[in-house]
């Protein structure tokens, strides 16, 4: 493994800087004040209070966390299925929440339903260990599970190692595949088992990917768990689902970043290549030629588990072509050469988390990483968010320590990570360097997330959170499994939301523009600050949420200067399904920073197959008019003055149409082989 290159104005002093910010964090937080019992008291009576979603909460605290819930298992695992439900699943352990089998055997549960209207939790039946798996939805709407752990009874300890014993009545997960189709009646079931629904090999924390044709590519894991990769429990090879010929195609660079390869962080680009990132080393991989492009190595810290930086793709945007720029903010430069998947074999609660943040744009003609602004703190395990104001928000994690768990009681209890952060942060990508983290107004959780917690944005703009146990089994010992859901609320939750006319059900690639009206609740509204986005919210486990993307679509408008009435002139995507992938998204219209009620939509077809294209339209210019009305003067040549329209130059020109045109015409050929054989079995198994 490549050491880190050496940080420019850092310090042993900057070390002992973090261990006493840690100290203090630790001590000043509001849930530290404390004992783990009285928490677990406290936030049971908390989750009585609970309110609708959607509904403007006049008990919610703009920029402030809310408990609502209780999630029934501890959310490892979490996703939006639709608007109204929640998807929770967890590693097999005792929870005491049950759950019976088809064959009516009764174990603990590791996988919920979560109500958004009542904020309840329903048991839902999954057979195979889901420890540390990764998930996407495909282009139809389905979300498909991959990979976990062998079987494991009491204190996660194997039932290959205790002779045979099972009571928690789980099946091996490495090689799984488990398939939903979300609804909101209870009636859907995770599917398992068969060919279909099993890879190449075992993937215990592997990465997943959409592809330009809504199926997925799934890459990297490990035979079995532990805190790093070997040699030995490497997988270093990547598939397809649905299921090709091919089965498993090894990948290089999958076995020169051991030991810290787990999780790679994978992201298509426009151009149709993968981008990856690992220990310290960067690829383009290009999955027609099966060849890898060096790209120059990650500087400061490790970025992937178990040091488990914060990750984003920056918005997408007509102002900037629809470019992929990426953002890593945090991790740690431990010495994980040193560790095996037996342990951390060094005091890693005692090394501060990194605070540095960087960002490559793949594409360029020569890709670097440049500096950002660090964060306010050094962070492991935190979690970026997009909000539809096209800010991020950063929350849960650590400043001391990583992912994982051991028994060498480096701290306390368990854990490898200590002093957990309780304060979230905004970012800012279109700020200018130097302010683009603020804290303003944002208040504490008391709730630690620490390994295993997650987090989604939800269609009311707020940030539902969950999980966290970084231990081997339920224990409500410090640092205890935590079942509280919480939301956290942005800082205009309770301003009045613009209401568009309405959003459409689907969006192409191309085609037709489409129109929305709403009218400003502010007069002095300026409608060049009006912004239609897309959010893939994404699948959330171990501070990533796989496939989550940001991207605003190209308008123009005509208002009404007397009624103040805008009609908004929308694009669909650009013509390019690499950018923004097929499958289910939602949609925002934002208003001088507030959004509107999101709403689900689907991208694309509809179905796993080479995306229709269309040209992209031209919207008209930007303009106001003025209201129709009578006139006394009996010398006009009509009772009605003629309509005053005035043009203005806005950025939704047609020349910047031909330009996201050009873009979306960087069409990818990786078009997934032997689709047309596979997609009447799929269709029939989904």
């Amino acid at each position: 493994m490549i050491k880190p290159s050496r940080r420019s104005n850092r310090s042993t002093k900057k070390t002992f800087l973090s261990i006493l910010l840690a100290s203090s964090i630790a001590s000043t937080s509001a849930s530290s004040n404390l004992q783990p019992k009285e928490r677990q008291v406290r936030h049971r009576e908390l989750s009585n209070r609970r309110h609708v979603l959607g509904e403007r909460d006049d008990a919610a605290v703009p920029g402030g966390f809310k408990i609502v819930g209780d999630s029934g298992v501890s959310a490892q695992m979490m996703f939006l299925g639709t608007e109204k439900t929640v998807y929770i699943l967890d590693k097999a352990e005792n929870n005491s929440m049950q759950v019976t089998n088809s064959d009516g055997l009764t174990h603990p549960a590791w996988g919920t339903t979560y109500d958004l209207t009542s904020n309840s939790a329903t048991a839902m039946s999954v057979s195979s260990n889901t420890f540390c798996a990764a998930g996407l939805p495909v282009a139809n709407g389905s979300w498909v599970v991959f990979g976990g752990n062998q079987p494991v009874t009491y204190e996660g300890v194997a039932t290959k190692d205790a002779n045979g014993a099972n009571p928690y009545l789980n099946t091996d997960g490495g090689a799984a595949i488990r398939l939903l189709t979300p609804c909101d009646d209870g009636n859907c079931a995770w599917q398992e088992g068969g060919d279909a629904l099993t890879m190449s090999g075992k993937r215990w924390y592997p990465s997943v990917e959409l592809l330009g044709d809504g199926s997925l590519i799934v890459l990297g894991g490990d035979n079995n768990g532990g805190y790093v990769s070997t040699f030995v429990q490497n997988n270093p090879t990547y598939e397809y689902w649905p299921k090709k010929s091919s089965g498993g195609i090894h990948m290089d660079f999958l076995n020169y970043t051991v030991p810290v390869n787990l999780f790679p962080l994978t992201y298509l680009l426009p151009g149709g290549k993968l981008f990856l990132q690992a220990a310290y080393k960067t690829i383009l991989y290009d999955m027609d030629t099966l060849t890898e492009t060096p790209l120059p190595d990650m500087p400061y810290a490790v970025r992937v588990y178990p040091a488990s930086a914060a990750t984003a793709m920056l918005p997408l945007t007509p102002a900037n072509n629809y470019t992929v720029s990426l953002l890593f903010c945090g991790g740690s430069s431990a010495p994980f050469n040193k560790s095996s998947d037996g342990g951390a074999a060094f005091n890693v609660t005692a090394i501060p988390a990194d605070d540095t943040c960087v960002r490559i744009s793949p594409e360029d003609a020569s890709p670097q990483y440049v500096d950002d602004d660090s964060m306010p703190e050094g962070r492991s395990m935190g979690n970026f968010i997009w909000l539809p104001d096209g800010t991020l928000w950063m929350g849960n994690g650590v400043n001391m320590g990583t992912a994982g768990y051991g028994d060498e009681k480096y701290s306390i209890g368990q854990s490898y990570g200590q002093a957990p952060l309780y304060q979230p942060a905004i970012y800012n990508p279109s700020a200018p360097s130097g302010k683009r983290w603020s804290r303003d107004g944002l208040g504490e959780s008391i709730q630690e997330r620490m390994y295993h917690s997650s987090a989604i944005l939800l269609p009311d703009s707020s940030v539902l959170i969950s999980g966290s146990n970084p231990n081997k089994d339920v224990t409500f010992e410090q640092w205890s499994t935590s079942y509280e859901v919480e939301q956290w609320y942005p800082l205009w939750y309770n301003e009045e939301r613009p209401v568009p006319s309405g959003f459409p059900t689907s969006l192409s690639y191309g085609g037709d523009s489409w129109d929305l009206t709403y009218t400003p609740k502010n007069t002095s509204s300026d409608p060049s600050n009006t912004k239609v986005v897309v959010i893939r919210t994404g699948f959330s486990t171990h501070a990533i949420n796989f496939g989550q993307r940001y991207l605003e679509l190209e308008t123009s408008y005509t208002q009404n200067t007397d009624s103040g009435e805008v009609t908004l002139h929308v694009s669909q995507l650009p013509p390019n399904s690499n950018i923004f992938q097929p499958g289910p998204a939602m949609i925002f219209l934002t208003v001088d920073g507030v959004a509107s009620q999101g709403k689900m939509i689907m991208i694309g077809s509809g179905q796993i197959e080479t995306q229709p294209v269309s040209a992209a339209s031209v919207l008209p210019e930007s303009s106001t008019t003025a209201s129709e009305t009578k006139t006394d003067d009996s010398s006009a040549d009509s009772s009605d003055s003629a309509n005053s329209t005035t043009s203005s130059s806005q950025q939704n020109t047609a020349a910047k149409s031909a330009a996201a045109l050009s873009a979306g015409l960087k069409l990818s050929t990786t078009i997934f082989g032997g689709i047309a054989g596979l997609v009447g079995l799929t269709l029939t198994l989904l």
